[in-house]
Protein backbone atom coordinates (compact mmCIF):
# COMPACT_ATOMS: atom_id res chain seq x y z
CA UNK A 1 0.00 0.00 0.00
CA UNK A 2 1.24 3.24 -0.86
CA UNK A 3 1.98 5.66 1.91
CA UNK A 4 0.15 9.29 1.50
CA UNK A 5 2.52 12.45 2.09
CA UNK A 6 1.93 13.70 5.59
CA UNK A 7 2.23 17.28 6.14
CA UNK A 8 4.06 18.28 9.34
CA UNK A 9 3.13 21.46 11.58
CA UNK A 10 5.65 24.23 12.72
CA UNK A 11 8.13 23.29 15.83
CA UNK A 12 7.16 23.64 18.76
CA UNK A 13 8.73 24.40 21.66
CA UNK A 14 9.64 21.07 22.73
CA UNK A 15 12.48 18.80 21.32
CA UNK A 16 12.51 15.15 20.37
CA UNK A 17 14.69 12.27 21.58
CA UNK A 18 14.80 9.40 19.77
CA UNK A 19 14.81 6.02 21.91
CA UNK A 20 18.08 5.69 22.98
CA UNK A 21 17.01 1.63 23.08
CA UNK A 22 16.48 1.42 19.55
CA UNK A 23 20.12 3.22 18.56
CA UNK A 24 21.31 -0.36 18.00
CA UNK A 25 18.67 -0.87 15.61
CA UNK A 26 19.21 2.20 13.93
CA UNK A 27 22.36 1.42 12.98
CA UNK A 28 24.36 4.50 11.90
CA UNK A 29 23.46 7.40 9.68
CA UNK A 30 25.54 9.03 7.17
CA UNK A 31 24.70 12.68 6.08
CA UNK A 32 25.71 14.23 2.42
CA UNK A 33 25.33 18.00 1.99
CA UNK A 34 24.72 19.97 -0.81
CA UNK A 35 25.69 22.25 -3.58
CA UNK A 36 28.37 24.53 -2.05
CA UNK A 37 28.37 23.11 1.31
CA UNK A 38 30.00 21.19 3.85
CA UNK A 39 29.86 18.83 6.32
CA UNK A 40 29.61 21.53 9.15
CA UNK A 41 25.93 22.18 8.10
CA UNK A 42 24.90 18.66 9.89
CA UNK A 43 27.00 19.56 13.05
CA UNK A 44 23.59 21.00 14.67
CA UNK A 45 21.52 18.32 13.62
CA UNK A 46 23.88 15.55 14.00
CA UNK A 47 24.55 16.28 17.73
CA UNK A 48 20.79 16.47 18.45
CA UNK A 49 20.56 12.91 16.68
CA UNK A 50 23.47 12.18 18.73
CA UNK A 51 22.26 13.04 21.61
CA UNK A 52 19.23 11.07 21.04
CA UNK A 53 21.15 8.04 20.68
CA UNK A 54 21.67 7.60 16.79
CA UNK A 55 25.41 7.03 15.54
CA UNK A 56 25.61 9.85 13.10
CA UNK A 57 28.99 11.07 11.02
CA UNK A 58 28.96 13.67 7.90
CA UNK A 59 30.97 13.58 4.80
CA UNK A 60 32.39 16.60 2.76
CA UNK A 61 31.98 15.57 -0.91
CA UNK A 62 35.01 15.55 -3.18
CA UNK A 63 35.63 19.08 -3.39
CA UNK A 64 34.07 20.75 -1.02
CA UNK A 65 34.87 21.26 3.04
CA UNK A 66 38.27 20.11 3.74
CA UNK A 67 38.43 17.43 0.88
CA UNK A 68 40.31 16.99 -1.84
CA UNK A 69 38.97 17.24 -5.90
CA UNK A 70 38.19 14.38 -7.99
CA UNK A 71 41.17 13.86 -10.26
CA UNK A 72 39.43 13.26 -13.71
CA UNK A 73 36.26 13.43 -14.56
CA UNK A 74 33.55 14.73 -11.92
CA UNK A 75 30.43 12.02 -12.52
CA UNK A 76 27.74 11.23 -10.64
CA UNK A 77 29.29 7.70 -10.42
CA UNK A 78 32.62 8.40 -9.23
CA UNK A 79 31.05 10.94 -6.29
CA UNK A 80 29.16 7.95 -5.46
CA UNK A 81 32.59 5.59 -5.63
CA UNK A 82 34.38 8.28 -3.62
CA UNK A 83 31.58 8.34 -0.80
CA UNK A 84 31.23 4.68 -0.45
CA UNK A 85 34.75 4.72 0.15
CA UNK A 86 34.26 6.89 2.75
CA UNK A 87 30.95 5.51 4.54
CA UNK A 88 33.11 2.01 5.62
CA UNK A 89 35.50 5.03 7.58
CA UNK A 90 32.55 7.06 8.90
CA UNK A 91 31.06 4.07 10.88
CA UNK A 92 29.23 0.26 10.57
CA UNK A 93 27.86 -0.46 7.33
CA UNK A 94 24.90 -1.23 6.14
CA UNK A 95 24.40 2.81 7.31
CA UNK A 96 21.41 4.82 6.79
CA UNK A 97 22.50 7.71 3.96
CA UNK A 98 20.80 10.65 4.06
CA UNK A 99 21.06 13.23 1.63
CA UNK A 100 20.60 16.84 1.13
CA UNK A 101 19.40 18.72 -2.72
CA UNK A 102 22.83 17.81 -4.50
CA UNK A 103 24.07 14.66 -2.11
CA UNK A 104 20.29 13.30 -2.03
CA UNK A 105 21.35 12.85 -5.65
CA UNK A 106 24.65 11.41 -4.78
CA UNK A 107 22.95 9.40 -1.90
CA UNK A 108 20.27 7.81 -4.73
CA UNK A 109 23.86 6.54 -6.73
CA UNK A 110 25.35 5.37 -3.77
CA UNK A 111 22.27 3.18 -3.25
CA UNK A 112 22.03 2.10 -6.57
CA UNK A 113 25.63 1.06 -6.73
CA UNK A 114 26.18 0.07 -3.14
CA UNK A 115 22.70 -2.02 -2.30
CA UNK A 116 25.05 -3.43 0.38
CA UNK A 117 26.30 -0.71 2.05
CA UNK A 118 22.47 1.21 2.28
CA UNK A 119 20.15 0.25 5.23
CA UNK A 120 17.34 2.98 3.88
CA UNK A 121 17.87 6.36 2.04
CA UNK A 122 16.83 9.62 3.12
CA UNK A 123 16.21 12.24 0.39
CA UNK A 124 16.14 15.96 2.44
CA UNK A 125 14.55 18.21 -0.54
CA UNK A 126 15.93 16.01 -3.13
CA UNK A 127 14.85 14.10 -5.76
CA UNK A 128 15.85 12.13 -8.73
CA UNK A 129 15.86 15.18 -10.88
CA UNK A 130 16.80 18.70 -9.90
CA UNK A 131 15.38 20.91 -13.24
CA UNK A 132 12.27 20.71 -14.80
CA UNK A 133 11.52 18.78 -18.11
CA UNK A 134 8.41 18.26 -19.63
CA UNK A 135 7.27 15.12 -17.95
CA UNK A 136 8.71 16.93 -14.48
CA UNK A 137 7.54 20.19 -13.77
CA UNK A 138 8.59 19.98 -9.90
CA UNK A 139 12.28 21.21 -10.23
CA UNK A 140 13.82 25.02 -11.22
CA UNK A 141 14.22 26.07 -14.24
CA UNK A 142 17.88 25.34 -16.17
CA UNK A 143 17.53 29.06 -16.86
CA UNK A 144 18.45 29.29 -12.80
CA UNK A 145 21.43 27.25 -13.25
CA UNK A 146 22.54 28.63 -16.23
CA UNK A 147 22.52 32.50 -14.50
CA UNK A 148 24.59 31.20 -11.44
CA UNK A 149 27.11 29.67 -13.81
CA UNK A 150 27.55 33.16 -15.81
CA UNK A 151 27.30 34.44 -11.58
CA UNK A 152 30.25 32.14 -10.90
CA UNK A 153 32.22 32.93 -13.59
CA UNK A 154 32.85 36.70 -12.23
CA UNK A 155 32.29 36.25 -8.21
CA UNK A 156 32.19 33.11 -6.88
CA UNK A 157 30.67 34.66 -3.46
CA UNK A 158 27.98 36.64 -4.48
CA UNK A 159 27.00 33.41 -6.73
CA UNK A 160 26.57 31.54 -3.12
CA UNK A 161 25.40 34.47 -1.36
CA UNK A 162 22.36 34.28 -3.72
CA UNK A 163 21.81 30.49 -3.92
CA UNK A 164 21.64 30.92 -0.43
CA UNK A 165 18.79 33.40 -0.01
CA UNK A 166 17.22 31.24 -3.09
CA UNK A 167 17.42 28.03 -0.65
CA UNK A 168 15.74 30.22 2.26
CA UNK A 169 12.58 31.16 0.45
CA UNK A 170 10.35 33.77 1.26
CA UNK A 171 9.50 32.06 4.52
CA UNK A 172 9.07 33.09 8.31
CA UNK A 173 12.35 31.62 8.99
CA UNK A 174 14.15 32.79 5.72
CA UNK A 175 16.31 35.14 7.45
CA UNK A 176 17.14 33.15 10.36
CA UNK A 177 17.60 29.81 8.20
CA UNK A 178 20.13 32.25 6.12
CA UNK A 179 21.99 33.68 9.00
CA UNK A 180 22.51 29.68 10.76
CA UNK A 181 23.68 28.51 7.01
CA UNK A 182 26.23 31.81 5.96
CA UNK A 183 28.99 30.80 8.45
CA UNK A 184 28.61 27.05 7.53
CA UNK A 185 28.95 28.04 3.91
CA UNK A 186 32.26 29.60 4.01
CA UNK A 187 33.36 27.08 7.17
CA UNK A 188 36.62 26.20 4.93
CA UNK A 189 36.41 29.48 2.63
CA UNK A 190 35.37 29.79 -0.58
CA UNK A 191 34.67 26.64 -2.40
CA UNK A 192 36.96 26.02 -5.12
CA UNK A 193 35.22 27.07 -8.63
CA UNK A 194 35.96 23.76 -10.49
CA UNK A 195 33.78 21.66 -7.84
CA UNK A 196 31.00 24.05 -8.22
CA UNK A 197 30.69 24.51 -12.03
CA UNK A 198 30.53 20.76 -12.30
CA UNK A 199 28.48 20.36 -9.46
CA UNK A 200 26.18 22.64 -10.95
CA UNK A 201 26.59 20.30 -14.09
CA UNK A 202 25.22 17.46 -12.68
CA UNK A 203 22.17 19.44 -10.88
CA UNK A 204 21.31 20.74 -14.64
CA UNK A 205 22.15 17.29 -16.21
CA UNK A 206 21.04 14.43 -13.65
CA UNK A 207 17.64 12.49 -14.50
CA UNK A 208 18.23 9.43 -12.07
CA UNK A 209 14.57 8.26 -12.51
CA UNK A 210 15.70 4.81 -13.72
CA UNK A 211 17.89 4.60 -10.74
CA UNK A 212 15.15 5.28 -8.11
CA UNK A 213 12.89 2.32 -9.77
CA UNK A 214 15.13 -0.10 -8.98
CA UNK A 215 16.03 1.05 -5.29
CA UNK A 216 14.84 -1.93 -3.15
CA UNK A 217 15.80 -0.41 0.64
CA UNK A 218 13.61 1.76 2.44
CA UNK A 219 13.41 5.45 1.11
CA UNK A 220 11.97 8.47 2.50
CA UNK A 221 11.60 11.50 1.20
CA UNK A 222 11.73 14.78 3.01
CA UNK A 223 9.82 18.17 1.16
CA UNK A 224 9.37 21.45 2.02
CA UNK A 225 5.72 22.99 1.50
CA UNK A 226 7.66 26.53 0.38
CA UNK A 227 10.51 24.69 -1.38
CA UNK A 228 11.85 27.42 -4.43
CA UNK A 229 13.89 24.00 -6.21
CA UNK A 230 11.57 21.32 -5.39
CA UNK A 231 7.99 21.37 -5.83
CA UNK A 232 6.46 19.72 -2.65
CA UNK A 233 3.57 18.25 -5.65
CA UNK A 234 6.24 16.22 -6.42
CA UNK A 235 5.50 13.92 -3.45
CA UNK A 236 2.50 11.92 -6.26
CA UNK A 237 5.55 11.37 -9.09
CA UNK A 238 8.05 10.52 -6.07
CA UNK A 239 5.62 7.91 -5.12
CA UNK A 240 4.79 6.52 -8.41
CA UNK A 241 8.32 5.93 -8.94
CA UNK A 242 9.45 4.69 -5.74
CA UNK A 243 6.46 2.03 -4.64
CA UNK A 244 6.14 2.24 -0.82
CA UNK A 245 8.16 4.92 -0.46
CA UNK A 246 7.32 7.63 2.54
CA UNK A 247 6.75 11.61 1.33
CA UNK A 248 6.52 13.71 3.88
CA UNK A 249 5.98 17.91 3.05
CA UNK A 250 6.85 20.10 6.37
CA UNK A 251 4.60 22.88 6.60
CA UNK A 252 6.12 26.24 5.99
CA UNK A 253 9.44 24.75 5.09
CA UNK A 254 12.21 25.76 2.31
CA UNK A 255 14.76 23.92 0.88
CA UNK A 256 16.50 23.52 4.63
CA UNK A 257 14.39 21.68 6.85
CA UNK A 258 17.18 20.26 8.91
CA UNK A 259 17.79 23.99 9.39
CA UNK A 260 14.96 26.03 9.59
CA UNK A 261 12.41 23.41 11.18
CA UNK A 262 14.56 20.83 13.40
CA UNK A 263 11.69 19.58 15.42
CA UNK A 264 9.54 18.50 12.73
CA UNK A 265 12.49 17.00 11.00
CA UNK A 266 13.62 14.76 13.66
CA UNK A 267 9.85 13.61 14.25
CA UNK A 268 9.80 12.38 10.60
CA UNK A 269 13.38 11.17 10.38
CA UNK A 270 12.57 9.04 13.79
CA UNK A 271 9.31 7.57 12.61
CA UNK A 272 11.22 6.60 9.39
CA UNK A 273 14.04 5.14 11.37
CA UNK A 274 11.55 2.86 13.53
CA UNK A 275 10.17 1.40 10.55
CA UNK A 276 12.80 1.12 8.94
CA UNK A 277 14.46 -0.97 11.60
CA UNK A 278 11.80 -3.33 11.01
CA UNK A 279 11.25 -3.49 7.55
CA UNK A 280 12.09 -6.23 4.78
CA UNK A 281 15.49 -4.96 2.86
CA UNK A 282 13.40 -5.34 -0.55
CA UNK A 283 10.15 -3.21 -1.28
Amino acid sequence: MRSPSRRRGQDGPCGMSLDKTTAARRRHLVALHGWGFNSAVWEEMGGQLRDGGVGFSAVDLPGFGGRPMLAGEYTLARLADAVAGTMAESGPVPCVLMGWSLGGLVALAVAHRYPERVEALVMVAAAPRFTEAGDWPHGVAPSVLDAFSETLAEDTKAALARFLVLQAGRTESGRATVKKLRPLLFRHGVPGRAALEQGLALLRETDSRPLLREIRCPVLFILGERDNLLSSGAAMDLRRLCPGCRVEVIAGCAHAPFISHPVAFRRVLASFLDSAGSASPSR
